[in-house]
């Protein structure tokens, strides 16, 4: 009896280290800015999964921009492994013809240990992004707002804007940037897919299932 009990409580540890593995969890920072051609510039910073911005022109550091403003950038699972859904919220106003570029970026996003492979696709989900140019970024080094690997700025709709494989390695970062050229209103919302798992991580799965299976498996003497 203590030896069927000492190897139940060794592959329930081993069934642990491999879930462990699976879906540490891990905490992300993250950083929205606001900056203007004409030098205006507003900054959040947290760890809740919503941060917002809202500006004008008749007050704060934006006083005398061209600009009115709101923006909310809420992330989903941003504690689950790999890239979190980011839902990028903004409506906005000009006084007269100008520039604006918001920048909303999160670090400490992993896929597990090992090199993983990340594509970024479907990017864009919005009918109203005329004059809107938007990009993004990855940076293995896990800095927030680096730009190591880009797509480019684009004027794109509907998922037209896609990141090419970029390998990481552990903790990486995502910089999301819109910049928008004209001076109407617009709402927009952006969603960063996860990548499909790593061998790796479907092997652990797999060994993880493994045990479980054989922790239910009747014994017969």
């Amino acid at each position: 009896m203590a030896a069927k009990t000492s190897t139940l409580h060794t592959n329930l540890a081993a069934l642990a280290a491999c879930l462990a593995l699976i879906a540490t969890p891990v905490s992300g920072t993250a950083i929205l800015e606001l900056i203007d051609n004409e030098g205006h510039f507003a900054e959040t910073a947290g760890t809740a999964p919503v941060l917002t911005l809202s500006v004008n022109n008749t007050s704060g550091s934006f006083l005398g921009s061209p600009w009115s403003l709101a923006i909310a950038i809420g992330t989903d699972s941003t504690t689950a492994l790999g890239i979190p859904d980011i839902k990028f919220d903004l409506t906005a106003t000009a006084a007269r013809a100008g520039s604006l570029t918001a920048v909303f970026s999160i670090d400490n996003l992993t896929y597990g240990p090992g090199l993983h492979t990340v594509s970024v696709s479907s990017l864009i989900d919005s009918p109203y992004t005329s004059g809107i140019l938007w990009q993004i970024c990855l940076d293995d080094g896990n800095v927030l707002t680096a730009q190591t690997a880009c797509t480019g700025y684009g004027g794109v709709q509907d998922g037209l804007l896609a990141l090419p494989d970029t390998t990481v390695d552990g903790l990486f970062s995502l910089t999301i940037m819109g910049r928008l050229l004209d001076t109407s209103s617009t709402r927009l919302s952006v969603a960063a897919a996860q990548d499909a798992p790593e061998p790796g991580t479907l092997l652990l799965l797999g060994m993880a299932l493994l045990i479980l299976a054989a922790l239910k498996r009747p014994k017969f003497n």
